[in-house]
């Protein structure tokens, strides 16, 4: 399984968890057992076990971090929570009460990291698609003149622009779905879940992000005078 980071989780014994939390050190586990064999109240003369059985005590950790209780189906979870709190003396969290920390600590504050880095890289892209779209334009000014001057609509020629931009918007978007689907998700460390759905928006927030980058090349272009076509 994976953790809400995508970090790959194991699950072990309860024993091997407490040996791999509370494990000390070697340097650690030698010091404490020197100390308990220069104490003469572990090290007596005449009770040769009371040594190992405190050096055996030290080595092991009774405690847990958290228990998790399946609730009967006669019993309500708020009911036994209650009874847990009150006779136990413990803090207890319910399902739903779990999933609000974890949604709502923990998963809330990544997702809005991960929306910050997207609003980031929308505008850079926008930035990249404009500046591209925007030097192919310029590149053609002759061509543009030339529609123009034979009566081509300013619609068409921006119609024209504006497909340029969708189409390389829509490669970059393969070229990344292939990406994310064949190459990163065998070699990359954290496995990241692409649903449907998202790759769906992603594709309208790519073709959205484009349309709006080729809005200054086609001004570029609406101005372009048709006495160039013949000039020059």
């Amino acid at each position: 399984m994976v953790s809400s980071n995508g970090d790959p989780m194991v699950f072990i014994p309860l024993k091997d968890a407490q040996e791999a939390q509370f494990l000390k050190d070697n340097d650690a586990i030698l010091q404490q057992r020197r100390r308990a064999a220069a104490n003469p109240a572990f090290n007596r003369p005449g009770v040769p076990g009371l040594l190992d059985a405190v050096l055996a005590s030290q080595s092991t950790n009774p405690y847990v971090n958290a228990v998790l209780v399946q609730v009967a189906s006669d019993h309500g979870a708020e009911e036994v929570a209650a009874s847990i709190r009150r006779w136990k003396r413990l803090t207890v969290y319910t399902r739903s009460q779990m999933e609000e920390i974890l949604v709502g600590k923990l998963i809330a504050t990544s997702a809005k990291q991960i929306g910050m880095f997207l609003v980031i890289l929308s505008i850079v892209s926008a930035a990249i698609v404009a500046f591209i779209i925007y030097t192919l334009t310029l590149g053609k000014i002759r061509e543009i003149a030339v529609l123009k001057l034979i009566g081509t609509r300013n619609r068409t020629i921006a119609g024209l622009i504006m497909q340029q931009a969708i189409a390389l918007g829509v490669i970059g978007f393969v070229v990344g779905k292939i990406s994310a689907t064949l190459v990163m998700a065998p070699i990359f460390p954290k496995y990241v879940l692409l649903e449907p759905l998202d790759s769906v928006k992603g594709f309208v927030a790519v073709v959205v992000i484009c349309i709006i980058s080729s809005i200054i090349a086609i001004r570029a272009a609406l101005k372009v005078d048709p006495a160039e076509a013949i000039g020059g």
